[in-house]
């Protein structure tokens, strides 16, 4: 079921509403159950042949979860890394199966000339998303810094359906103490307004922006992949449309992720932070799928940088020699893993290494700055910050990178992004007066507005930033301002902007229903 369908706005949304609320007036309990059992129904929607696979995980992770407590409650570390080590095998072992054993079969069976004769193996809807939520949820438990609890509440964590098909990827101690709170499920008209207006806006990117782009990028990368005569203005195109409809769509299902969380009185943490007006690859990761950035950090560079460090300290290192060990390496392993993830394909694995040599560039050049006001300290003179046209210059390149990148994550196969490369740097002839699939008012007035947009317009929760959005919302209220700040307000003028909004939005799904793309992965 997908967020920007009829039967979910105008049949489970309400259902879902009533059902919480009407039982919570009479049971926290019975309200808790019936938003599990409803959540479950949600997931089960798009594929019930997956619905055991996520009833499964739910139930194997609690029960290591709880394992796990018991042992570090007794201060028994022995038994929590047991626990721990068997926990991750197997969510990682299901992962790796459903995910990447296709990919590892036709590579071996293409390298080493071997038959396995895998059978397709169909990738589960969000598989990703709630493995990561139970993989943090383990190494959480193992820290102390999750608590044991009911099933009930876990099941309600796990499978709470505005977070459950893409994110964001949520932690215990974000999200079970707002369920514990003795006015969850009780009904709460502020919620559900602020919520509401969230949901509208990602909506309106959604339906209205992501999906008007959405059917002209095939065409545009056919015509850029062309073998005769391809056009430069089709391969800049191709590669700025779907970067265009990545971001909205990307956008607009994490406001709504967040909207309809709020609106069951629950506030998710951030996924999404006008990533495209970062000046640099680190601060466009931090921005981008937020949580998935968040958890790598925490759960895979982390865990490399520290032990790295340690053995370029016992080694004697300083200087690059210490930063390729102690930084190079775990963020290159890192964003590695990052590609991998996002999808079993070749093209993923270049995307990866892409954004993983981007990393490493970046952090070199912090550190050759770095370097330098140090030396220029010593004699007494301060290096300024980058303004002006240097800090311009520095967002016009992490754009370039993004857009490039974006290419071999669209890409059908390696060859076809290099091809997509050569026509946009001209390799193929300039050819401008080809005939660009696409190419009319339509296109330009959308690329247009969704740019501008990204730009100048304050991001929806710095639009409804009176409102604390976020369950993390502190953390990111001065980042990335905008100079035109507009704040929703529950005034006449702002209740008809909202349903303005959620109308267009709603009228445009008419047009079809098209899948979020993480959805794919």
């Amino acid at each position: 079921m997908l967020f920007n369908s009829f039967i979910f706005i105008f049949g489970f949304l309400p259902v879902a509403l009533i059902a919480t609320y009407g039982i919570g007036r009479f049971s926290q309990w019975g309200a808790k159950l019936a938003l599990t059992m409803l959540s479950l129904g949600f997931y089960a929607w798009w594929r019930p042949v997956h619905l055991p696979l996520l009833l499964g995980s739910i139930v194997f992770n609690f029960l290591v979860g709880d394992r796990i407590q018991r042992a570090q409650a007794a201060q028994r570390k022995t038994a929590v890394k047991a626990w721990l080590a068997f926990g991750l095998l197997v969510d990682i072992g299901m992962l790796g199966w459903f995910k990447y054993a296709n990919f590892i079969a036709s590579t071996a069976d293409a390298t080493l000339g071997t038959d396995f004769n895998l059978e397709r193996i169909a990738l589960p809807l969000a598989i990703s998303f709630f493995t990561f939520q139970k993989i943090a949820y383990l190494i959480d438990s193992a820290r102390g810094e999750a608590q044991r609890m009911s099933f009930l509440d876990f099941s309600l964590f796990a499978a709470f359906f505005p977070q459950l098909i893409a994110g964001p990827i949520v932690h215990y101690k974000e999200i079970v103490p707002q369920l514990a709170k003795a006015h969850f499920a009780r009904l709460n008209w502020s919620d559900i307004g602020v919520g509401l207006v969230i949901f509208a806006i990602g909506l309106f990117k959604k339906t209205v922006i992501a999906d008007t782009l959405s059917p002209l990028v095939e065409p545009l990368f056919g015509a850029a992949t062309s073998a005769s005569n391809p056009s430069v203005i089709a391969g800049w195109l191709a590669a700025a449309t779907f970067t265009l409809q990545l971001y909205f769509d990307f956008s607009g299902y994490s406001d709504m992720a967040i909207g309809l969380g709020r609106m069951f009185g629950v506030k998710l943490p951030l996924n999404f932070h006008s990533p495209l007006r970062a000046a640099n690859i680190s601060d466009y990761w931090r921005r981008w799928h937020m949580t998935l950035q968040r958890f790598i950090v925490d759960y895979i560079f982390q865990p490399l940088a520290m032990p790295l460090n340690r053995f370029a300290a016992e080694r004697g290192l300083s200087g690059w020699s210490q930063f390729l060990v102690g930084v190079a390496v775990p963020s290159f392993v890192t964003f590695v893993a990052v590609g991998i993830w996002h999808g079993a394909g070749w093209t993923f694995v270049t995307f990866g290494i892409m954004h993983a040599s981007y990393i490493c560039i970046n952090e070199a050049w912090r550190e050759r700055r770095k370097n330098r006001r140090k030396a220029l300290r010593k004699q007494g003179i301060k290096l300024a910050d980058p303004k002006g046209l240097e800090r311009a210059g520095y967002h016009v390149i992490t754009l370039l990178a993004v857009v490039f990148g974006n290419v071999m994550f669209r890409a059908a196969t390696v060859g076809d992004a290099v091809s997509i490369w050569a026509t946009m740097a001209g390799f193929k002839g300039l050819n401008l007066a080809s005939v660009v699939p696409g190419f009319d008012g339509e296109l330009v007035a959308i690329i247009t507005i969704a740019t501008l947009i990204i730009a100048f317009m304050p991001n929806t929760q710095q639009i409804m930033r009176r409102f604390d959005p976020a369950c993390n919302w502190s953390e990111w209220a001065d980042v990335a301002p905008t100079r035109l700040r507009l704040t929703w307000a529950p005034t006449l003028a702002g209740l008809a902007l909202a349903g303005v909004v959620l109308f267009i939005g709603v009228m445009f799904i008419q047009r079809g229903q098209a899948v979020f793309l993480y959805f794919n992965f």
